[in-house]
């Protein structure tokens, strides 16, 4: 009645170790909105940690969105393209992660951002080992992503 009985909905969690893996998170990262003080690179830990709010495609006819996080562990090196990382933007939507195949199991990841310079962070790594995980239950979106179909 006042939703009680309501059982909580599931938060996503995906652990990502391969490259097959990596495909699906792509598609969920599309359209995620962060601020460029969002994004954490802890050299001393390894991690790069973006928290945003990710755009619910998953979630049906419904815009939502959902506060969430993606942790890249195992880092060997970052650079970016388009900004500077010390002094990011102060918004960023995220187009797609890609991987490009290196000396195996390394990679290099490209997160690709939506923009006229089209900024992109390059994160060298030994291994796949990254977790995206949902931090609270999807709210309203005010807006709907609009981009042309490919």
């Amino acid at each position: 009645m006042f939703g009680w009985f309501r059982k909580p909905e599931k938060r996503l969690r995906l652990l990502v170790q391969s490259e097959a893996d990596l495909l699906p998170v792509s598609a969920l990262l599309q359209d995620a909105v962060l601020r460029g003080e969002d994004m954490v690179y802890d050299q001393v830990a390894r991690t790069f940690t973006l928290r945003m709010n990710r755009f619910c495609h998953e979630r049906g006819r419904k815009p939502l969105r959902v506060r969430s996080a993606l942790q890249i562990g195992s880092i060997t090196a970052v650079r970016s393209r388009g900004f500077n990382l010390q002094k990011p933007p102060l918004g960023l939507s995220i187009l797609s992660l890609g991987v490009e195949a290196a000396e195996a199991p390394a990679c290099v990841l490209h997160l690709e951002f939506a923009g006229q310079a089209q900024p992109c962070i390059q994160i060298e790594v030994e291994c796949l080992d990254m977790v995206l995980a949902d931090l609270a239950a999807p709210h309203r979106a005010r807006s709907v992503p609009q981009h042309p179909e490919i």
